[in-house]
């Protein structure tokens, strides 16, 4: 049996019509002129005006405007501004900027595809790319690079230095005179704050700042969320053992789909230099309760405050990782790097002395070449039992074994069957996984025999995206079996469910598409009502055999009276990753 490891959030739009119509100002202030062709006479400019090629724009002293190229390039121009877009053609622009300042965000372009900026002094090549540029008429200019990379070529080469550098995000170049040496340095405080800015036209000061007054004031809330929530800053260290600072970060603050406030916070890091290491936090001040759809599963936790869940995956590799991430795609690309072992967890992680957590464990199998998720991932001594095995329960403080550091065995795979025929485990050092202070931790193997509850199974062409499904497992491979249930939304920022037409239809770019949704998956542990696996022959008969109550006990709660793990997942670190690595991505596969 081949297992593969599925990402949990994947959305692409792939745009039925590709660079069709024309460039055309999308929005401006003050005054602005624009030449709709080459051949054209300067008129007072107007929004939604086209912009043929050989076209241009220049704004006042007073002025601003945005321009938005058929490929979804933006353009925000300042005041003082001459823009001409010399080249629009299927697979190639190239904008000149003839003096003043511009903000360019060019999204991934299609295969062959080019786009250029080109100044008095330079031409600078992009592609999946943001950056900031200014230049005077004699060719003296400034490029900042916020995402991506830049690859500039002086039109003029100097007598000294290079001609052509690339430049990567968070680096830029000033040049003070055309033909003279220059080269790329990290950006400056202020002139990365000038061009994170908003560029919108018609705005005040103080509000080009907001959205990074909102950031700032976003870290400060999780900072005060932490001290009120049992020290969780120090305990997420601690549970994904940092060593240093984070490759990436991303975080988003939304609704989720229940009407609860949610801040999420997204981490990329290397804990040991063959490791990598994402986790991905869901913070909430209040979780209400609520009642499930006839089709989901029952809640059984009850309103609770300052609550966290997190899903953490952990993959280690034959050897070590390359220093800087944009080396990543040719180093991943080589035959001879292997992963080693994966885990996966999820948990409810809102007390601070115990934990119920959801995961599965992968180990690199030599024969198949893969990674593979059985029966090996715990040493069953029995017999290999090739099918998807899950690693669960309640973990509580215990006796010289905390519940965060249980979790971070688990977590590493030091783990094994305690042979005791009732899915128990043993952590690598024979240290007993359920101690006397009520932890209680299980490992089960996904039964061959049952059918699974899956709803819906046929789905309207424009239905919301919800899915619920529940599979059976056997824990320990005996004979007790419990439901793995989850309940999947499709979401976006106000916690509304989303449609397939909400995608089809929109006209936003994939990675503004990817930056209004997210995906919601609540999931559970629930009991059996006893039926044999061999005699639930459908969803329907699996629906009745998935009990209401929860295997597990967690927060204080009776037999069956657990909880829930909610995970609101956003892609936005894939986001900055892809955008990290795009340019190598690209030579990678040139």
């Amino acid at each position: 049996m081949r297992i593969k490891i599925i990402p949990f959030f994947l959305l692409m739009l792939l745009p039925g019509v590709v660079l069709a119509g024309e460039a055309k100002i999308i929005s401006m202030s003050g005054a602005v002129e624009a030449r709709q062709s080459r051949e054209g006479q300067w008129v007072p400019a107007s929004e939604n005006m086209e912009i043929a090629e050989g076209g241009a724009i220049r704004t006042s002293a007073d002025g601003a405007a945005v321009m938005l190229m058929p490929n979804k390039t933006k353009v925000w121009m300042k005041e003082s501004s001459s823009l001409e877009l010399e080249q629009r053609q299927t697979l190639a622009s190239r904008l000149a900027l003839v003096f003043g300042r511009i903000k360019v965000r060019v999204p991934h372009l299609m295969r062959k595809e080019k786009f250029e900026v080109r100044t008095p002094a330079a031409v600078c090549a992009v592609r999946g790319t943001e950056f900031t540029m200014g230049t005077t008429e004699d060719g003296k200019m400034d490029l900042q690079v916020l995402f991506g990379e830049v690859k500039l070529k002086f039109v003029v080469p100097s007598e000294k230095g290079k001609s052509e550098f690339n430049i990567p995000q968070g680096q830029g170049l000033n040049l003070e005179e055309k033909g003279k040496a220059a080269k790329p340095a990290l950006l400056t405080p202020a002139k990365e704050r000038e061009a994170m800015e908003n560029w919108n036209p018609g705005l005040k000061p103080e509000e080009r700042q907001k959205d990074m007054k909102q950031k700032e004031n976003d870290r400060a809330q999780v900072k005060e969320f932490a001290k009120v929530s049992n020290n969780t800053d120090s305990t997420i260290k601690g549970f994904v053992n940092v060593v240093k600072e984070s490759d990436l970060e991303a975080g988003r603050t939304l609704t989720d789909v229940h009407g609860n406030l949610v801040r999420v916070d997204q981490r990329m890091m290397r804990p040991a230099a063959d490791e990598i290491q994402f986790f991905n936090l869901v913070k909430r001040p209040t979780y209400a309760n609520y009642t499930a759809d006839n089709a989901g599963f029952a809640y059984n936790g009850g309103a609770v405050t300052n609550r966290l869940d997190y899903m953490q995956m952990t993959m280690n590799f034959t050897k070590d990782l390359p220093q800087r991430i944009e080396e990543w795609p040719g180093f991943f690309n080589g035959n001879d790097v292997k992963a080693e072992w994966a885990s996966f967890i999820l948990a409810n992680r809102t007390l601070s002395d115990e934990i119920f957590f959801i995961g599965q464990g992968y180990k690199y199998d030599a024969v198949r070449d893969e990674l593979v998720n059985n029966t090996d991932v715990v040493n069953y001594a029995t017999a290999l039992v090739d099918r998807n095995v899950i690693l669960t329960g309640v973990i509580k403080d215990e006796a010289g074994m905390s519940a965060l550091a249980g979790l971070g065995k688990i977590t590493n795979l030091d783990i094994k069957d305690a042979a005791l025929g009732n899915g128990t485990l043993k952590y690598g050092d024979n240290t007993a996984v359920n101690g006397g202070n009520g932890t209680d931790v299980r490992w089960a193997v996904m039964t061959d025999q049952a059918h699974s509850y899956s709803e819906p199974v046929d789905r309207p062409d424009n239905a919301p995206l919800v899915q619920y499904q529940a599979d059976m497992y056997a824990i320990g491979n005996g004979a007790t079996n419990i439901w793995f249930a989850k309940e999947n939304y499709v979401i976006g920022n106000g916690g509304q469910i989303r449609t397939p037409g909400d995608f089809t239809n929109s006209t936003s770019d994939p990675f503004s598409l990817l930056k209004d949704n997210a995906l919601e998956t609540v999931m559970s542990i629930k009991k059996s009502n006893g039926a044999a696996p061999t005699a639930i022959t459908s969803s329907l008969l699996a629906k009745a055999d998935i009990k209401s109550q929860d295997y597990f006990s967690y927060n204080g709660g009776g037999a069956g009276v657990g909880t829930n793990i909610d995970i609101v997942f956003i892609p936005d670190l894939m986001v900055a990753a892809v955008q990290r690595m795009l340019p190598a991505l690209t030579n990678l596969k040139d």
